[in-house]
């Protein structure tokens, strides 16, 4: 693959997804628990299971670069989910913990399932 190609999908994908994720954040408002960044991040977990279970058995190609690292790399979000945990530990440790958890369980959840919707289909073509 060209690397410009490459740069340029990743980047059109991940202002997408930082797009994306900024609305969410937005329409989810702002409360004790940061309930937009732990959907966020589950929704990010099964697209990408999907994008990776879907492009499993084919060549990778640009759409696979800008719709996996690009999008659900901007969409997603490890800091903010690190800096929420940091803060839920300074006021709640009981809410530190369900957020930890709810996030870790439900985001691995929801790749597996993502995963699994083409699991199955491996190897065929689609």
């Amino acid at each position: 693959m060209d690397r410009f190609k490459s740069i340029f999908a990743v980047g059109f994908g991940g202002a997408a997804g930082a797009i994306l994720r900024y609305c969410v954040i937005l329409s989810a408002g702002h409360s004790f628990f940061p309930l937009g960044t732990l959907l966020i991040n589950i929704v990010g977990s099964f697209l990408l299971g999907m994008i990776n279970g879907y492009f499993a058995s084919k060549k990778k190609s640009f759409v696979f670069l800008a719709l996996g690292s690009g999008f659900c790399g901007g969409f997603t979000t490890m800091s903010t989910f690190s800096q929420e945990v940091v803060n839920l530990l300074q006021t709640s440790l009981p809410l530190a913990g369900m957020y930890l958890g709810a996030t870790l369980l439900f985001g691995l959840a929801a790749a597996f399932l993502g995963l699994g919707l083409f699991e199955k289909r491996r190897g065929e073509t689609l």
